[in-house]
């Protein structure tokens, strides 16, 4: 083989290597929880929740603010959300995992937020803030500055996340999802049936299939 034969074949080689590289680290992102069986904790009015609480479709999530999966995920569920709100009743519900050092401190900001009516504006804040404040010097001083942005009252958010009650409340979420059966997050169910999916269209496709039926 030429030189020049040589080095094109070299290129070629890294070229391969890369776009493997690339190939395993979206499927180690994207890759949907395992099979677990279907939901045998019903959604209650305990339970966060948006969109048609009368609708044909509720979409059940376990997630982890710190999870780069649940971030990716987010994307496709605000999808769902814009293009079908009014078919859907989305519901969040915790489940932190222990490998993530920051991830109940985050979802109990989230509890504190929801005393003020505003769950979901930090639940978004969080997953869009995702790659700042997980890898951050003073959690607390980041999660009171997003508290700011989304318009809480600081004082009353700060005592609220100190509170034993939601962290109690968190701390049940985690119980409630071992009985479910979760062993990783995101995982997902459409009335009651756990779905894997790893993209929009395969989520919407899903979520016709039951408005269809």
């Amino acid at each position: 083989m030429s030189k020049k034969g040589q080095e094109i074949f070299i290129w070629l080689l890294i070229v391969i290597g890369l776009g493997a590289i690339v190939l395993g680290m979206y499927a180690a992102v994207a890759k949907p929880a395992v099979v677990i069986g279907d939901l045998v904790i019903p959604v209650s009015s305990a339970d966060w929740r948006k969109g048609n609480e009368n609708a044909k479709v509720t979409l059940v999530e376990y997630s982890d603010f710190q999870c780069p999966a649940c971030k990716y995920y987010y994307g496709i569920v605000k999808e769902l959300e814009k293009e079908k709100g009014d078919d859907v009743q989305m519901v969040y519900r915790h489940f932190p995992l222990q490998q993530h050092a920051f991830a109940k401190t985050a979802a109990i900001a989230t509890e504190a937020a929801g005393k003020q009516g505003k769950f979901w504006e930090m639940h978004d804040m969080l997953f869009d803030r995702q790659e700042e404040w997980s890898v951050s010097e003073n959690i607390q001083q980041s999660i009171v500055e997003y508290a700011t942005l989304i318009g809480l009252d600081i004082p009353k958010f700060i005592s609220d996340v100190q509170s034993v009650d939601l962290a109690s409340r968190v701390e049940r979420a985690i119980t409630e999802g071992g009985t479910q059966g979760i062993q990783g997050t995101p995982t997902f169910f459409i009335n009651e049936t756990q779905v894997r999916f790893q993209s929009y269209e395969e989520l919407k496709q899903l979520v016709e299939d039951e408005l269809n039926k």
